[in-house]
């Protein structure tokens, strides 16, 4: 019984070599690699978006290359492969630039290259650094509800419970068909308003809201989903939960430093300036969303684009703080939403 179990393992093991002496070395996947991809950032759908790929052949003989680009799109996730497919023959240790132009319906879509043999299997993969956008010409921002009433305010901290609404849809690039900054920012224009106190040695800015003589001020907060520390660093998941709570201070200061302090800027809850304070330097802003690639705040390197966008529509929050110093009388103030490319 032993010696029969043996045989058959002795024959199996025989003939499982022999399928590897005759197995054809064609099937073993061959030494090719993408050395470069370029495409451009932006087209339009009516106009066909060119694309570029250098291949290297390590082998010593001729050898059949295949790069399938493949999209997906960044809202339903659809994956489609251009075609036709970008083919050639590479002679032995020497390169070859492949090139086609395709066709591409709107939308956003990542990309990506793979590289196959002749054989069929895939030997290579590059990602595409930067997303293509597919769109035609658009600018346009539109918010809800237009006028807002805050109705009586109590003394402390308080967040109105009715969102704000932003509707927004851009689609520009610039003439080396790459991303072109903007920004959807916010700001009240109080100039009309304010006056200050008579005689005071210092006035204290416009922003906010204005009492009806212009000479008090209430501060205006905002809160939307990029604002704050995230779910990781905090703990508040407010893509569920909604706004952070107004009296707790990590969120309306921000988190403590481990030296002591606020962490500036961090805050969840971040004040609304005024017109009259803003420069030319977008740090003086107060954006809800945009896109920035040359903005190191942004541009990093999972985020090469500088993207801080929202999808269409957003939402934000108001809030605001009474002191116990603030006096009584009807504050109101123009609140500004814009949408600003150079």
């Amino acid at each position: 019984m032993n010696k029969s179990r043996l045989k058959r393992c002795g024959a199996s093991l025989l003939l499982l070599l022999l399928l590897l002496a005759l197995w054809p070395t064609c099937a073993w996947a061959i030494d090719l690699k993408i050395l470069s991809v370029a495409y451009d950032q932006h087209a339009t759908p009516t106009e066909s978006a060119p694309f570029t790929v250098v291949v290297k052949n390590n082998e010593g003989s001729t050898q059949f290359a295949e790069v399938d680009i493949t999209l997906v799109n960044t809202e339903t996730e659809a994956e489609t492969t251009l075609t036709p497919v970008l083919t050639g023959n590479i002679p032995g240790g020497e390169t070859l630039t492949l090139r086609d132009s395709y066709r591409i319906a709107s939308g956003t879509y990542t990309v990506s290259f793979p590289l196959f043999d002749g054989n069929g299997v895939r030997v290579d993969r590059v990602q595409g650094k930067f997303p293509i956008h597919i769109g035609t010409a658009t600018e346009s921002l539109k918010v809800f509800p237009e006028s807002i009433h805050l109705g009586s305010l109590p003394a402390g901290r308080r967040m109105h419970p009715l969102p704000i609404t932003v509707s927004w849809s851009r689609f520009r690039f610039n003439r080396l068909r790459l991303d072109s900054p903007f920004s959807i920012r916010i700001y009240t224009d109080n100039s009309a308003r304010f006056r200050g106190i008579p005689d005071a040695i210092r006035h204290p800015p416009a922003a906010g809201l204005i009492s009806s003589n212009g000479w008090y001020t209430l501060p205006l907060k905002i809160y939307n989903l990029n604002y704050g520390p995230d779910i990781q660093e905090y703990g508040w998941d407010a893509a569920l939960a909604g706004p952070p709570p107004v009296d707790d201070d990590d969120f309306w200061k921000g988190p403590p430093l481990l030296e002591g302090g606020r962490n500036l800027g961090s805050a969840s809850w971040v004040r609304v300036p005024d017109i009259s304070e803003m420069t030319s330097d977008p740090t003086s802003w107060r954006r809800l969303i945009g896109q920035d690639p040359f903005d190191t705040r942004f541009a990093t390197d999972s985020n090469v684009t500088g993207d801080f966008t929202l999808k269409s529509p957003f939402t934000f929050y108001l809030a605001t703080e009474v002191g116990p110093t603030a006096p009584e009388g009807i504050y109101s103030g123009t609140l500004i939403v814009e949408l600003w490319s150079p």
